[in-house]
């Protein structure tokens, strides 16, 4: 009995120790701490370039704080920043204005909410004209065409003519090109474009039927001295005017062609003359009643005189001479010393030898030696020019 009493009073006081830990400091009971176990949904979500709204649910126990953080710029929370036990995170994502899929996240207690936007597809610029051409008469004139593009492409008109002059030359997306067109005076249709991207628009414009075709040549004459060179002669015509040129000697030539349309310029060349002076044209010829135009080129030249027109000598040779006279004519091509005829001595034969050296120029003398003679008597010559002097020589 005595044991069973030791056995109640362990028990109680055990019970005591027991409940006497459960007690706050009132002796009343104490709450447990929750456990923030936060859960989101969805986990994912993707928006398109356009971009949009999107919103997580939080579910956690009552009591449980939490807060929302976005790691990009680029998304922006509109609500539900924080909270506490179960609420809503709303955010907002922009257009995305590049080409590339980004990425970004909101973390929310913890757990992350992955978005994703695609990139812009690239804007493809196709460009349409309307109309695509436009045709006028002679007169002076304007005009108008539209063109059609996505918004942000660009484009610029260009023209490929003077005549054909654009007075508004850019823009982007939809818009339109004005031009205007300057009085056609030539009696040939003409054509010009103008480019827009890769597109053109076309602009033809009749000839005026009524015009004739007028022309004129200067200078018509050139004098020019002995030595060889070029002159330039102007034909005036309007710009669909033909015309065709010639030369009447083979001393003047034509680098430049035989033939022109609307005005140009003729380059005549001529070579040097040292003998008589001379003269011939370039016939300018259009397709006109009054045939043409004549240039006339008369180039200065020379006269020459011998001092003895024959010379004798004995069988066994010797040395002589005789003196060159020239004059250029006109002689203001002479310079002021009258030296600037050109000219040389030859001989006709081996037994003639001139020794002084060529070609001279101006008054000079000619000296020449005459071998032996072993056999019958000869004669021979020695040409300046157009003069000649005749060397006999006696037989052995």
């Amino acid at each position: 009995m005595y044991r069973r009493f030791i056995k109640i009073g362990v028990l109680f006081g055990t019970l005591g120790i027991v409940l006497g830990s459960c007690g706050g400091d009132d002796g009343g009971p104490t709450e447990p701490t929750p456990v923030c176990s936060i859960a989101i949904s969805p986990g994912t979500l993707t928006f398109t370039a356009e971009g949009g709204v999107g919103s997580v649910t939080v579910t956690a126990p009552a009591g449980c704080s939490w807060t929302a953080t976005a790691s990009a710029t680029w998304i922006t929370i509109t609500a539900g920043a924080s909270g506490s036990g179960a609420g809503t995170v709303s955010y907002s994502v922009p257009s995305n204005a590049g080409s590339s899929t980004r990425t970004g996240t909101l973390t929310i207690g913890g757990q992350t909410h992955t978005l994703t936007q695609e990139g812009r597809a690239p804007t493809v610029c196709a460009y349409a004209l309307s109309p695509a051409s436009a045709e006028f008469s002679k007169d002076a004139a304007s005009g108008t065409f539209a063109v059609s593009a996505p918004s942000d492409c660009p484009w610029t008109a260009v023209s490929n003519a003077p005549w054909l002059v654009v007075t508004s030359a850019s823009g982007m997306g939809d818009g339109s090109v004005s031009y205007s067109v300057t009085r056609n005076s030539d009696v040939a249709d003409r054509t010009a474009t103008i480019g827009v991207a890769d597109r053109t628009f076309t602009v033809k414009q009749s000839g005026d039927v009524a015009a004739v075709c007028t022309y004129s040549v200067a200078p018509v004459e050139f004098a020019p001295c002995m030595p060889g060179g070029s002159v330039t002669a102007s034909v005036t015509t309007q710009a669909s005017c033909s015309w065709t040129v010639a030369s009447s000697a083979s001393w003047l030539g034509l680098p430049g062609g035989g033939s022109g349309t609307g005005s140009g310029v003729i380059t005549i060349s001529f070579s040097d003359n040292y003998d008589a002076p001379r003269d011939a044209i370039i016939m300018v010829r259009w397709p006109t009643p009054t045939a043409g135009q004549n240039i006339r080129v008369s180039q200065a030249g020379c006269t020459y005189a011998v001092s003895r027109s024959s010379i004798s000598f004995a069988s066994s040779g010797g040395s002589g001479t005789f003196d060159v006279i020239q004059q250029s004519v006109p002689n203001t091509c002479g310079s002021a010393t009258q030296d600037r005829c050109v000219w040389t001595a030859t001989s006709n034969v081996s037994w003639i030898t001139v020794t002084t050296s060529m070609p001279r120029a101006g008054d000079n003398p000619v000296t020449f030696t005459v071998a032996p003679n072993s056999g019958p008597a000869r004669e021979g010559r020695i040409t300046v020019r157009d003069k000649v002097v005749v060397i006999t020589q006696a037989a052995q």
